[in-house]
């Protein structure tokens, strides 16, 4: 199966750390730094091979060939691209040179002009920089989307402001420039499901799944025998620290909790289809992957959702217990003594009983009504932003 993706990404040292005979690199790095008629801010901004730019930055932003050079702000003004040139000029650093190149159909689908470039470029870009082990806050980029090749590509140049790393005599130097392979491998992976929008559906089953949750695993729906287990959970936590799904002081009854949370699930029909839809998406993801980037980490595959939807849920699992919990303390630090006593205590419990839930279920439908109010207001909010974007 074709790539849709192929990522390339070079980096080139200042001139005098290379020797005289590296006459290519030397070449490279001064179409890169704009030290030269024709370099690399020219390129970039003008996409063309038919008119020789005079620099890199003009052929990024070609309107013919390419969308324009762009930064983390959008498209670059005159005055910016004069002021990068100074900088790429008088930088130390490495400087990067980096192309997102797309198989054609894909391009034309996933990447067809300005707008969906520089959206996924901010999107991606700073989270590149963390897993290459670069400081995104310390680092000036700017790219280009480029239509003269049948693949669309984007053209990315990068550099570090400043010395952010120490070397063994404490002194801050410029990262030496090499970006481990495993990186670039994995980061395809990643632009590839950013731009095919591939966790989408992970992301609105989840959310269908806690909303659904969260309704069904209140104190007054549930089944008796739930209410058993979630007492006993109660009882089997901790009485001080924090009272957590992934606490350390909860990791000898997280087992338990994923019991009670998996039980709840299989009580309720609604909860069951939403949880076989999350898991289909997980399993639609996991074959995408393993078609597509065999090699691709650990950290990246779907294992990371199986755990977060458990957290999510094991801790609104506990949440019940401890709601319950509380209830049943306050019923039961009540004592009696005499007969009377104990019909006294028999009527007032139910009366508190009646009273909690009442109160429970009065919340629970004001959490309902304030959580489609803010949907609304979200949802409006969201409209109202797109609309300004397009109009911008």
């Amino acid at each position: 199966m074709k790539d849709n993706i192929v990522l390339l990404c070079k980096y080139y040292k200042p001139k005098d750390k290379y020797k005289s005979s590296q006459e290519k690199e030397i070449a490279k790095r001064e179409f890169l730094s704009c030290t030269a008629s024709y370099n690399y801010v020219s390129y970039v901004d003008t996409g063309s091979i038919n008119n020789t730019p005079s620099d890199y930055t003009k052929y990024v932003g070609n309107n013919e060939k390419s969308c324009g050079a762009f930064g983390k702000d959008g498209l670059l003004t005159d005055e910016q691209k004069r002021e990068l040139r100074e900088q790429l000029r008088n930088t130390q650093s490495c400087i990067w040179d980096m192309v997102i190149s797309f198989r054609e159909e894909f391009g034309e689908m996933y990447c067809r002009d300005y707008e969906q470039a520089y959206s996924f470029i901010k999107k991606e870009l700073p989270k590149f920089f963390t897993r290459a082990g670069l400081d995104k806050d310390n680092i000036i980029w700017y790219a280009g989307l480029h239509e003269n090749t049948e693949n669309k590509h984007i053209h990315i140049s990068f550099f570090e402001k400043e010395p952010k790393l120490y070397k063994n005599n404490n002194e801050l130097v410029f990262h030496s420039g090499k970006i481990p392979k495993n990186v670039l491998i994995t980061s395809k992976a990643i632009f590839e499901k950013s731009l095919t929008n591939k966790t989408a559906e992970i992301v609105k089953t989840r959310k269908d799944l806690t909303d659904k949750y969260e309704m069904f695993s209140n104190s007054i729906t549930l089944r008796k025998g739930l209410k058993k287990q979630l007492l006993k959970l109660y009882d089997m936590m901790p009485k001080y620290g924090r009272i957590g799904y992934d606490s350390e002081n909860m990791e000898s009854v997280k087992s338990y909790v994923d019991v009670i949370t998996n039980n709840l699930i299989r009580s309720n029909r609604d909860l069951q289809k939403s949880f076989s839809s999350f898991l289909y998406e997980l399993y639609k993801l996991n074959k995408w992957q393993k078609e597509n980037y065999k090699h691709i980490p650990d950290e990246y595959n779907v294992e990371i959702y199986e755990k977060d939807i458990m957290r999510r849920l094991g801790n609104k699992t506990i949440q019940t217990a401890l709601e319950i919990g509380h209830i049943r303390d306050k019923i039961e630090s009540i004592t009696t003594y005499t007969k009377r006593d104990r019909y006294y205590k028999k009527r007032q419990r139910k009366r508190q009983w009646q009273y909690l839930f009442d109160c429970l279920e009065y919340y629970h439908n004001q959490e309902i009504y304030e959580m489609k109010n803010f949907k609304q207001f979200y949802n409006k909010l969201e409209r109202y932003r797109k609309q300004k974007a397009y109009e911008m």
